[in-house]
This record gives structure tokens, sequence and C-alpha cells, in this order.
């Protein structure tokens, strides 16, 4: 026992050695607080009531180009409410079950041309929500995908759609049809301190993904560690960069019954949520360390600052929110960000103008 513990403390040591000199473990950029030139305090928003609108807890919220939210629900029989923007009223769809035009927990919400697509990581299902012409939706299509347990999904058109691979897949990503039929996997997994140890998935390296809108390129970024990754969805990955706190993972197998848990140290919360347009990508950093045996508040998984960048990964801005937000969204065409925020105990949706910061505004 003595032996392993001197050699795993050498590993470590040689492998923090190789990391700092920039080979093997490191990743090619890395970003700070002070890479962001244009830095903006982000004040005075205003508060969304929706008279029939109940909250509850909500995991989501999603700008739909029509003038519609769509808010994504945990606690609700009824898991999606879709606020209508022009008049305040709220249609609620997908009752929590397992049937058809149900679900257990909706995770992932994305607008497609003008199409919402669910997604729902426990039954590895996608409905998808088509406008009605009175300002309503309806349930037009629902299938099961072939990557099951898929931790991530993210539509890149009505034909392509990209998910992170099943935790002890090979490839980080798998390719899917229109119908949630596998075309390919692809993409190697980051690298980290004792990755010779331990085999590298996607438990570790959990991420969210967004994408370009005519779906060509796509940034993923990780929610364990600090690390974005950019790739083009024909030619492969393009870029690794990391920030702000450059974490340097250790991965502990801890046993669990019959099989163990991963867990990366220093053990962090960091992104949460991340949005593109074709310009840009934004991504929301949390930034909390998760000491043992402490329990997480909704305040310790909350978005504190936004960084911007564009698709070559270059710092353009960071926002400071006032509040902590749970989640956010951006309608590009006005210039107007949605937060759901976190005021004392309460969560509030709140609406920001963006005209005075970003670029081209009128």
């Amino acid at each position: 026992m003595k032996y392993n513990i001197i050699r795993k403390g050498l590993c470590a040591v040689l492998s923090c050695i190789v990391f700092s000199c920039g080979h093997g473990k490191g990743n090619e950029d890395l970003f700070s607080e002070g890479s962001f030139n244009t830095r903006i305090d982000l004040r005075d928003g205003r508060q969304l009531v929706v008279d029939d609108l109940f909250l509850g807890q909500p995991a989501s919220i999603t700008f739909h180009p029509d003038s519609f939210l769509i808010v994504d629900k945990t606690d609700s029989p009824m898991l999606i409410s879709i606020i209508d923007l022009k008049n305040n009223k709220t249609q609620e769809l997908i009752p929590r079950g397992r049937g058809p035009g149900e679900m257990l927990v909706s995770r992932g919400v994305t607008i497609v041309d003008r199409d919402i697509y669910l997604y729902c990581v426990q039954l590895s299902k996608v409905i998808i929500l088509t406008p009605a012409g009175d300002r309503s939706f309806c349930i037009t299509n629902e299938f099961f995908i072939d990557e099951k347990q898929s931790g991530c999904l993210h539509p890149l058109s009505r034909d392509r759609t990209v998910c992170l691979s099943a935790v002890g897949d090979e490839n980080r990503f798998t390719l899917l049809n229109g119908n949630g039929r596998i075309l390919e996997k692809f993409g190697g997994y980051p690298q980290f301190l004792n990755d010779d140890e331990i085999k590298a998935n996607n438990d570790i390296f959990q991420s969210v993904i967004a994408s370009t809108p005519d779906g060509e390129r796509f940034v993923t970024v990780c929610s364990k560690t600090d690390l974005f990754e950019l790739y083009d969805v024909d030619a492969g990955l393009q870029s690794r960069f990391q920030g702000p706190l450059g974490l340097k993972l250790f991965v502990e197998a801890t046993s669990m019954g019959s099989g163990y848990m991963l867990r990366p140290e220093p053990h962090y919360k960091t992104y949460r949520p991340l949005i593109a347009n074709k310009d840009e990508f934004w991504a929301g950093f949390i930034g909390h360390r998760i000491e043992r045996g402490k329990g997480l508040t909704l305040a310790d998984q909350c978005t504190k600052k936004i960084f911007c960048f564009d698709w070559e990964g270059k710092p353009l801005r960071m926002f400071s929110l006032e509040f902590p937000a749970v989640y956010f969204d951006v309608d590009w065409n006005e210039k107007s960000l949605y937060a759901l925020e976190l005021h004392e105990n309460d969560l509030v949706i709140t609406t920001y103008d963006l005209d005075n910061y970003l670029p081209d505004s009128k």
C-alpha cells in the first residue's frame, strides 16, 4: 500500500511537470477575465410579469424568434410553459410520464427554424413542437434516439443533431440524422493529469453545446472544468481553450456498491448555459468550487458572469450580473437579454436592453 501511495504521488508530480511545460496534458490557450477588453455591469433590468404563470423551479428559459419565451420546469405536472410575449398568455405542454407526448424531465430546449425541440435524457426521447396558426404550439413529431442516455443533445438542423456519446464510449460526440439514427461518431476527449490510469468519458467532461444558425459549427464547454472546444461539423476539432480558472484535473475513482464513481479534483461547477449566433457565443460562468460533504444551494449553481467570444475563440466582452442567474437567453434581433434570476429566495424573469452594449446597435 505504501508503494502505491508513493507511486501515485510521483505520477501526480510528474504529470504536473508535464502539464506546466505546455505539452501532453495542457490546452493550447488560456484566457483570464483580464482578456476581455470590454467589461459591462448589467443593471436596471425590467421584471416580466405574467399573471397566469407559476414559475416553480424552472431549469431554463429559451427565447423563440416569434416573441415567445419557453420555460422548462422541473417540479410541475406540465413540464413546458410557453409565454406569448405579445399578449402575456401562457400555454402549458408536455405532461410528466413515459407515454406518447410525455417526458420525465425535459433537458435541453433548442429552436430549429420555428420549431421547438425538447429532449428527455432518461427516455432518450425528442419531442418537436410546431407553431399553429393561433399563436399556440402542438406536437408534430416525437422519436427515440439511438444514442442512449446522452447527457446533452443539440439539433444543428432538421437533418442533423449532435449529442454527447454515452458514458463509456471511446468517441466524445455522436452525429444523428433527423430521426435520431446514428450517422457517425467522432471526437477525442480532452486530457487530464492521470488519464493513463483512468479512461476519459463524458461523465468527466459533461458539457453543454451551442451552434451557429447554419449548423456548420458548434462549441461545447465543460460543466466540471473550464474547457471550451470549437468544432467544424465536417472538418472536426478546430481548437481547445481554457479559462479563467485554468483547472488541471486529477480524476479519482471512488467505489460505490458494485461500481465506482469518478470525481474530478478540484471539483467545480463551471459553466451553464451556452448560447450562440452566427458571430459569437456566450457562456454563463458559475465558477463554484464544490467541497466534500457540503451541499449546493441554488445560488451556488447560478451564473455570475457572462463571457462572450467570437467563433475563433477570441474574448470579446464580459458581463457582470447584478443578480445570479439560473439561465439566460438573448433575442439577437431586438438585442434583449432574458434572465431567470434569483432575487433572495425568489426566481423572477428579467429583461435587459443590450442596445448600448452590442456591436451594430441601432
